[in-house]
């Protein structure tokens, strides 16, 4: 087992349901995600980790284009425990040599309470912007790496969250 596998075994033992070795070829930027964000959240521009404060679209096209390999876990509530799992094994993917590993979560960050957008992150070690916040489709991303996502109408179904490993 090579040291990408042993970190995608590795999320697994930390509470991922799956995690997947990926291309980032496999991965859906586009313009419209961001508007979902900026018209549809009611979080929007109140955390860093959110727009208009992450990457453009264009910027994670960019971003992506420095990484051949990544890893999609899929994880579930509660947010704060799956972006721990997530720093975990980006810091598990460091110290095995990937020097590149970068971490995009799920969501709006749940490190703090409220997220005073005036000063300056007060946990910029563990601050991490979401997969949609930097304007990945995250339904085509998934779905085209045989992982299964639906849209869900009420608050009781079972959630998934999806989490991406940029590494190389």
């Amino acid at each position: 087992m090579n040291n990408i596998e042993l970190l995608c075994s590795e999320a697994t033992k930390l509470g991922a349901t799956v995690s997947r070795v990926i291309s980032t070829k496999s991965i859906i930027v586009e313009p419209w995600v961001q508007l979902k964000c900026r018209f549809g959240c009611p979080k929007y521009g109140k955390y860093k980790t959110c727009p208009p404060f992450t990457p453009s679209y264009k910027e994670t096209r960019e971003l992506l284009d420095c990484y051949e390999t990544a890893i999609l876990i899929e994880g579930q509530p509660p947010g704060r425990e799956f972006k721990e799992m997530l720093l975990s094994v980006e810091h598990k993917a460091n110290f095995a040599g990937f020097y590149k590993a970068f971490v995009l979560s799920a969501g709006p960050c749940p490190l703090c309470i409220e997220c005073d957008i005036d000063e300056s992150c007060v946990k910029p070690k563990d601050a991490r912007p979401s997969m949609e916040a930097c304007g990945i489709d995250v339904f085509k991303t998934v779905r085209n790496n045989g992982f299964e996502i639906e849209f869900l109408e009420h608050r009781n179904e079972y959630v998934k969250y999806f989490g991406l490993l940029l590494i190389d």
